[in-house]
């Protein structure tokens, strides 16, 4: 008897880090829910981004479908990477398996969630803080991804996200630092990324920095730069400053 091929890849460094590239990085997504009278899934567009850890969060109004779905039945699925040149087949993209939870009005977590999500979705700041629209996170319980022909993997929780441990502090921080960074280093942040991402940009902007790497903005696209090892809030700036080329 023909033994049968196993079409899933044994999960490497290299898989682990290709899937936080996609999620860091992400801006839109497809996103299928359960529609209750039917128990079809319901598939929509949805602009999301990732939180101080890694997870995926987005932002929906109470008055789209899927939001309506979500609080009959919050199981989903968040297909995550865009097709580029040549076969759409051919380029990595992955689908978060979990639970979308949306968050109370005056939930800490908002806070992070809005100052992360305006960094990569700008114009959002015309409708961010409508009553009607809510934060949704996404608790994460599992990963498939596909990096391209023959390379399918089944990943954890544990495999795309960072550790929760000072969270608070480190999105606090964070988040400043992107701010001043911005601010006080613009010819860097663009001289660093463009040569690194190899993308002319009239204009980059650094949108947000966490213990693994920090993303840069094109205003179009999201680019991913990892550290060479995990660092702790209280070490990033010098960190970033290093990087940039920056006198510390």
């Amino acid at each position: 008897m023909e033994k049968k091929i196993d079409p899933i890849r044994e999960t490497t460094d290299e898989a682990r880090t290709l899937a936080r590239k996609l999620i860091r990085t992400v801006r839109f997504a497809s996103l299928a829910v359960l529609e209750p009278e039917t128990g079809y899934p319901i598939v929509s567009r949805v602009g999301v981004g990732s939180d101080v850890v890694g997870a995926p969060f987005m932002l929906a109004s109470s008055l789209s479908n899927h939001s309506q779905c979500l609080e009959q039945d919050q199981r989903v699925s968040l297909l995550i990477g865009e097709p580029g040149k040549g076969d759409p087949l051919a380029h990595p993209r992955l689908t978060v398996i979990g639970r979308f939870e949306r968050l109370s009005k005056g939930d800490p977590l908002c806070t992070e969630l809005r100052n992360r999500y305006l960094m990569r979705h700008p114009k959002a700041k015309l409708y961010v803080d409508f009553a009607d629209f809510d934060w949704y996170q996404l608790h994460v319980e599992r990963v498939n991804m596909n990096g391209g022909f023959g390379k399918a993997f089944l990943l954890t929780r544990e495999d795309v996200l960072s550790s929760e441990e000072g969270r608070e502090q480190l999105a606090a921080t964070a988040h400043d630092l992107v701010l001043r960074m911005n601010e006080r280093h613009a010819d860097e942040i663009g001289s660093f990324a463009s040569r690194t991402f190899k993308v002319g940009a009239s204009k980059w902007g650094l949108v947000s920095i966490d213990a693994e790497g920090a993303e840069f903005f094109d205003g179009e696209t999201v680019y991913r730069h990892f550290w060479d090892e995990v660092t702790p809030a209280g070490e990033l700036e010098k960190l970033v400053l290093q990087t940039l080329g920056c006198s510390v």
